[in-house]
């Protein structure tokens, strides 16, 4: 892979709706690991009555008492991944605590507006996700994502023209070898996922099961 490739849709935001209410996008860029619980975050005070005043104006509930986090969260976002490279013949993924946490700061700092928005110079490539209400979970925002297979034309190794696919790809990346992930509930309702990946995919001039 040359470093000085050309990587598609950097520093720029694609929003994808989903049919239930949820939105993605992806940042591609082009670089330990065991499942663990760090993604749980703790709440001041302030934060808690946020979200105490979200759910008795919405009606909504969160699973996680407003954490984002859930102890299963890390292998269901890894098994999801797998699951997708599995089907179309390339290595499965690891999980890795370094992304995790880079993934996890960036939802984190989403909760005040839950924007549909990338981090800053991210050094790795990135799909990010937001859905309405707090029950979206890490199997639903890679689903969303694989979703976009249907628009990629295999014979051209392109999307097809008008279409968004580059969440899909980023999924599949043959040279992709870790991703992490971060789960964050927004104050007034939504939840924003943010999943990083070594080394990111995307590449233009690159196919991405090759």
């Amino acid at each position: 892979m040359a470093a000085a490739g050309l990587i598609v849709a950097v520093l720029f935001l694609i929003l994808v709706p989903l049919a239930a209410g949820g939105f993605f996008g992806i940042h591609s860029n082009n670089k330990n690991n065991k499942n663990n619980n760090e993604d749980q975050e703790s709440q001041s005070p302030q934060e808690l009555e946020y979200y105490a005043a979200t759910s008795k104006k919405t009606g909504l509930r969160s699973f996680t008492h407003g954490r984002g986090g859930y102890k299963s969260m890390p292998s269901e976002f890894l098994a999801a991944h797998n699951a997708i490279r599995a089907r179309y013949g390339v290595p499965p993924l690891r999980w890795s605590n370094k992304l995790a946490k880079y993934a996890r700061r960036w939802s984190s700092k989403r909760r005040i507006d839950c924007l549909l928005m990338h981090s800053f110079a991210s050094p790795y490539g990135e799909n990010v996700f937001r859905g309405t209400g707090w029950d979206w979970k890490a199997a639903d925002a890679v689903r969303g994502w694989a979703s976009e297979a249907s628009y990629f034309d295999w014979k051209a190794q392109a999307c097809y023209p008008g279409h968004v696919c580059g969440h899909f790809t980023q999924l599949v990346w043959n040279d992709t070898q870790l991703v992490g992930c971060g789960r964050a509930e927004c104050f007034f309702g939504g939840v924003f996922i943010t999943c990083e990946y070594e080394p990111g995919g995307n590449w233009k001039g690159e196919a991405p099961l090759t």
